[in-house]
């Protein structure tokens, strides 16, 4: 071995760094999060000829300017760490648009390579690149491949190596005469301070006279230099020369510097394929009045595929965790004489954890492959468009739809869709709004109060708490938008790209599947498990209590008064159904039925048969399969809106408990307050534990306002 080489792969987001990268490493590849940020990181190590190459996945980055996290991650991990060679991975079918960044990493002085990736879809359209002309402007090396495919890896690896030993620097690209000579006064200003020497000197120059914050404030703590009063006279200068601020003047100066490499560079071989479906399909899709409909139904069909495909699994993981290991494990308690409490810890407090817990993977998985599916397709860069002029009303941009729709099924996977969004004060943001989608666990509660308080009308209610959801979270994105997130939501443009439509790689959509359901399950796990476990706890202690005598019920009297201006506080027991209620909303159904004595709780005897219970099991398995795949071409209503007539029983001890007017104020409090166990890990995972301490005290306020104004106005009229 010679040595160790460092390489960053640098690109514009979704322009195929990572799935190189995997195809390099033939899948051997470590996720982590850069430091103090959730973006994932992607890393690799092998070996080839006689070095070892470390692969390091930047994020996708439209410019080294730090408006983004994604983009201070790239920025800083270029600048301070210095990597020995840059692969710069290109979309060439974009490659103009590819070429802005490119024109930035060149001035950084490090050895690079461009990966003109997605060469064959180039060439299809018509189109090659004379790379001995390129290769000599810029004094790199430059390598056509096929990301989803493997094709010309090893010319890629060579290339990397030869540049590493060569020690080869690129050349940046040249302005005009009168921004080159503004640049050299530049350099004449700042050549002799102590930093000349620690920065790249086109990319000190260029940034300096820009007066860049991040390199301002970075020269002020470092050197104690203040950049603003410097070089102001060659910024006045070319401000006026150009009658706009100097970035700018440098954005137009590098766009002019590629249309005429382009021109020495770029060969037109065929009138190449007609491209006539695919501007037929951007006329319909980007087209507001026929985008905006299409979009809502191709998520509903996410939305379908999702929790249809789903269903069957998720009935069988929840039947074996709970049927299966559940039933074994009580047998071999009961066997050894453990006591009634240790059973019912064991069965409803553990195992109940782990296949409640279970129970999401299924769902995530079939999200994640559907979403993956849009996104690889080229279809989400259009559906961001055409919605990102209404998302902006709200501070929000067009990719934000995506996860608000995904809340309406389930805030879980909404809150990781949120991943997609490509700056961090837009996801928080979003994901504070995901909460307030009424999600299709809250369902069964409306049905309960609607059939017992509104017989004539149910569906009437239980739409009008999907609409007061949205109304809500609109309201509570203009008043974030106006407070917490005013200034980061100001300095971030909406950028992105309409890639050509294309088939997705199925590697390409495993990945996009397995990586955030992997991270899910361990990390989100452990949360959502000891959550139910938490509320094993307050329901059975002290253990075998009446409900009311127990820690839940203890907590409920105490606190019931806060309720009382919401009318349903005048009963503990609406009260203590709340506090299960934050594990799954749907318990707040059980919960009644525990509470007001409902459920059948006389011992069942138990058959046991071990290899026929296992032989059972297999089958269910089967099925469950058998039934998923039937559900993808399904064309019937999707099951997330069906749900089961509560007992006759229960109806009536419910009406028991409230009026008209607190029944309502009840069900718009569950439509508002805090988000389950399972969306709160998912956000201390995303965004930490503080923002999810935040989300919740944000829901807990916001349904106690609004479902005491309900009740008092209900009241008058009901």
């Amino acid at each position: 071995m010679k040595g160790k080489i460092r390489v960053a792969f640098v690109g514009q987001p979704n322009v195929g760094k990572s799935s190189l990268i995997f195809r390099i490493a033939g899948g051997d590849v470590q996720i982590g999060n850069w430091a103090g940020i959730t973006v994932q990181k992607y890393t690799a190590t092998v070996n080839y000829g006689d070095y070892e190459l470390e692969l390091i996945d930047l994020p996708g980055v439209y410019s080294l300017s730090p408006y983004s996290p994604e983009e201070r991650i790239t920025r800083d991990f270029l600048i301070h760490e210095k990597p020995d060679v840059i692969v710069n991975v290109i979309e060439t079918p974009l490659l103009e648009r590819n070429l802005f960044l490119t024109s930035q990493l060149l001035e950084l002085e490090i050895p690079t390579v461009i990966a003109l990736n997605m060469w064959d879809e180039f060439q299809r359209s018509g189109y090659t690149l004379n790379l001995n002309i390129l290769q000599k402007e810029l004094n790199v090396k430059a390598v056509p491949v096929i990301g989803k495919t493997g094709w010309n890896i090893n010319n890629l690896l060579k290339a990397i190596i030869d540049t590493y030993t060569q020690g080869r620097k690129p050349k940046y690209f040249r302005f005009s005469q009168l921004v080159e000579e503004v640049l050299q006064k530049v350099w004449e200003r700042i050549k002799d301070k102590p930093f000349s020497s620690v920065f790249p000197k086109r990319w000190l120059q260029i940034k300096a006279l820009e007066g860049d914050e991040y390199l301002a404030k970075l020269l002020k703590e470092r050197f104690s230099f203040d950049l603003s009063k410097c070089c102001k006279k060659e910024r006045h200068y070319l401000s006026e020369a150009f009658n706009m601020p100097p970035d700018e003047v440098i954005t137009e100066e590098r766009y002019k510097a590629i249309s005429r490499f382009l021109k020495k560079v770029l060969i037109r071989t065929s009138k190449g394929r007609e491209k006539s479906l695919q501007d037929l399909l951007d006329k319909i899709l980007l087209n507001p009045y026929t985008g905006i409909p299409l979009f809502f139904l191709v998520m509903f069909l996410v939305f379908k595929f999702t929790f249809d495909v789903s269903a069957p699994l998720v009935d069988w993981l929840e039947g074996f965790i709970n049927g299966f290991i559940g039933k074994y494990t009580e047998y071999l308690l009961v066997k050894f004489n453990a006591p009634d409490w240790a059973i019912s810890l064991v069965l409803n407090g553990l195992i109940g954890g782990i296949g409640f817990f279970a129970s999401f993977i299924p769902v995530l998985s079939f999200m994640y492959l559907a979403l993956g599916l849009l996104e690889h397709s080229g279809y989400f860069a259009r559906a961001a468009f055409v919605a990102d002029r209404f998302m902006r009303y709200l501070g929000l941009t067009g990719k934000a739809v995506v996860p608000m729709i995904l809340g309406f099924g389930c805030n879980v996977p909404a809150v990781l869709a949120t991943r997609t969004l490509e700056n961090s004060a837009l996801r928080k943001l979003t994901a504070l709004l995901i909460p307030f989608m009424s999600c299709s666990a809250r369902l069964p509660v409306y049905v309960l109060i609607a059939l017992a308080f509104f017989p004539e009308h149910p569906s009437f209610v239980v739409f009008g708490m999907y609409l007061l959801g949205v109304a809500v979270a609109i309201l509570m994105a203009f008043l974030l938008r106006e407070t917490l997130f005013k200034k980061d939501l100001l300095e971030v443009p909406f950028i992105i790209e309409l890639p050509p439509y294309r088939f997705p790689h199925l590697k390409d959509l495993f990945r996009s599947m397995w990586t955030p359901v992997w991270e899910f399950v361990h990390r989100a796990g452990t949360v959502i498990f000891f959550a139910n476990l938490g509320v094993w706890i307050l329901m059975n202690l002290p253990y075998g209590a009446p409900p009311k005598d127990t820690l839940l019920g203890k907590i409920a009297t105490t606190v019931q008064s806060v309720f009382k201006p919401a009318g349903f506080g005048e009963h503990w027991e609406n009260v203590a159904v709340l506090i299960p209620g934050f594990l799954a909303k749907e318990i707040v159904i059980t919960s009644y039925g525990t509470i007001l004595g409902v459920e059948d709780k006389s011992p069942k005897p138990v058959k046991v048969n071990f290899w026929e219970d296992f032989k059972k099991q297999l089958k269910g398995l089967l099925n469950a399969l058998i039934r998923s795949v039937e559900m993808v071409v399904n064309q019937f209503l999707p099951g997330v809106f069906e749900t089961e007539t509560p007992q006759s029983g229960m109806l009536e001890r419910i009406k028991k408990l409230f009026t008209p007017a607190s029944a309502l104020a009840f069900i718009v409090f569950v439509l508002l307050y805090t988000p389950c166990a399972a969306t709160v890990a998912v956000m201390w995972q995303e965004f930490g534990w503080r923002f999810a301490l935040f989300s919740i005290f944000l829901n807990l306020t916001t349904a106690w306002i609004l479902s005491v104004l309900t009740y008092q106005l209900g009241k008058m009229v009901l």
